[in-house]
C-alpha cells in the first residue's frame, strides 16, 4: 500500500504481471440502517416457498490470499512479482476473461531500471460506461504481504468470478497494478495512457488496499459531488447490516503526496472510492495504526514481519475471513446494483 523501495532485479517481465506521516484525526461516521416503522404489506410478508440460497462471500478471496502469499514477498521487479502477475492472468483466463498485459519500465531509488506490468481484464456491461476496480499485487520485502496487498487482489478476483456470467449495469474494468510499492508506478502508467474519451467514459475508480488486518472496515472518497459512490455503498451497507464506515474530509496523503493507486485517477478528475481496513481510534489516531499497539509492530501490520496469514489468524481469529466477506459483498453490490441517478 505505502511506498517502499525495490530491492530485487528482473531482466525482463515475461507475463502479466514510506515513510509513515501523521494524518489528522477525524470523526468516524458508521453506516447505519434506518429502522422501519411501517407494517409490512402482504407482498413483504415472507412466503412459505423455499428461499433462494444466499451467495457466500469471502471464501474464494481467502484462497487467493493463500496462493499469493505462498509465492513469497512480491517486491517490484522481482521474479516473485512476475509469478504473482502470472497467477492473476491465469485466474482471469480460467474465469472466461481475456486478460491483457501492460508492461512498463520503472526505476528504483538506486536508479536501477526494471520491468513490471499491469494485468487488465474487462467485463462488458449493459452500458459501455466503466467502473475501474484496482488493486496492486506487489508487496514490500519485509513480509508475505497478506494484508498489503494480497487482500485487495483477492477481493477483486472473487468479485470478478462472481459477476463473470451476470449482466451488470456498467462495464467493469479490473486492473491488477504492478510496482505500487516503488512509487505507484503501475497506476500512474495506466492513467497516463488514458485518452480524454477514456476519462470521460469512466464513472469512478475503486481502490482496494490493505483489507485484511485492520480493526475497522472503511470506505473513503472526496466530498461533494464526487462522494456519490461512497454514499451509495454506505447506504447499501446500512440496509444490509454490513459494518462499513467512512471518515469525512479524510486526508489520505503523505504531506500531499498520494499513498495508494487512487491518486493517479484523482489527478485525472475521476471520482474514486478507497476501501481499507485500519483503525482511526488507536495509536496516534491518524489512520495509519491498524490495530491495538500491543499487536504487530506497535499497531502496524503492513510492511512488517507480521503481515502473514498465520499471525493474523492466530491473533485475530476469523478477522481475515470476515473482512473478505464484507469487502467482496460490498464490491459485488456496486457491480450489480449501482446505477447513476
Amino acid at each position: 500500500m505505502k511506498k517502499i523501495f525495490c530491492l530485487f532485479s528482473l531482466t525482463f517481465f515475461l507475463a502479466a504481471c514510506s515513510l509513515i506521516p501523521a494524518r489528522p484525526a477525524a470523526t468516524v461516521v458508521p453506516a447505519t440502517a434506518k429502522p422501519s416503522l411501517v407494517p409490512p404489506t402482504q407482498e413483504q410478508i415472507p412466503s412459505t416457498a423455499s428461499p433462494v440460497p444466499e451467495i457466500e462471500f469471502g471464501k474464494i478471496a481467502r484462497a487467493h490470499i493463500e496462493a499469493l502469499t505462498a509465492i513469497g514477498p512480491r517486491v517490484p521487479g522481482s521474479p516473485e512479482e512476475q509469478a504473482a502477475a502470472q497467477y492473476i492472468t491465469e485466474t482471469f483466463t480460467k474465469l472466461g476473461y481475456s486478460p491483457q498485459t501492460q508492461i512498463f519500465s520503472a526505476v528504483d531509488e538506486d536508479d536501477y531500471e526494471y520491468k513490471s506490468a499491469n494485468v487488465i481484464a474487462v467485463k462488458k456491461g449493459d452500458s459501455p460506461k466503466e467502473i475501474i476496480i484496482g488493486a496492486h499485487y506487489d508487496s514490500g520485502d519485509e513480509s508475505l504481504g497478506a494484508d498489503d496487498n494480497a487482500s485487495g487482489v483477492a477481493v477483486m478476483l472473487e468479485t470478478a468470478e462472481k459477476i463473470a456470467d451476470l449482466q451488470t449495469p456498467y462495464t467493469i474494468r479490473f486492473i491488477a497494478f504492478g510496482s505500487e510499492e516503488n512509487d505507484l508506478d503501475g497506476s500512474y502508467f495506466y492513467a497516463e495512457l488514458m485518452k480524454p474519451a477514456d476519462v470521460e467514459n469512466t464513472i469512478a475508480m475503486i481502490n482496494l488496499d490493505t483489507l485484511a488486518s485492520g480493526d475497522i472496515t472503511y470506505v473513503y472518497s472526496d466530498e461533494g459531488k464526487n462522494a456519490f459512490l461512497r454514499d451509495w455503498v454506505l447506504e447499501w451497507a446500512g440496509k444490509n447490516n454490513i459494518p462499513l464506515q467512512t471518515i469525512p474530509n479524510v486526508d489520505i496523503t503523505d504531506g500531499g503526496d498520494y499513498v495508494a493507486d487512487y491518486g493517479a485517477f484523482k489527478d485525472k478528475s475521476i471520482p474514486f472510492i478507497y476501501f481499507e481496513a485500519t483503525n482511526w481510534t488507536v495509536g496516534t489516531k491518524d489512520g495509519w495504526t491498524q490495530v491495538d499497539p500491543k499487536y504487530g509492530d506497535e499497531g502496524y501490520i503492513w510492511h512488517t514481519q507480521y503481515d502473514n496469514l498465520a499471525y493474523l489468524d492466530k491473533t485475530f481469529p476469523g478477522r481475515v475471513n470476515e473482512h473478505m466477506r464484507i469487502f467482496v459483498s460490498s464490491l459485488y453490490a456496486i457491480c450489480t446494483e449501482f446505477k447513476l441517478q
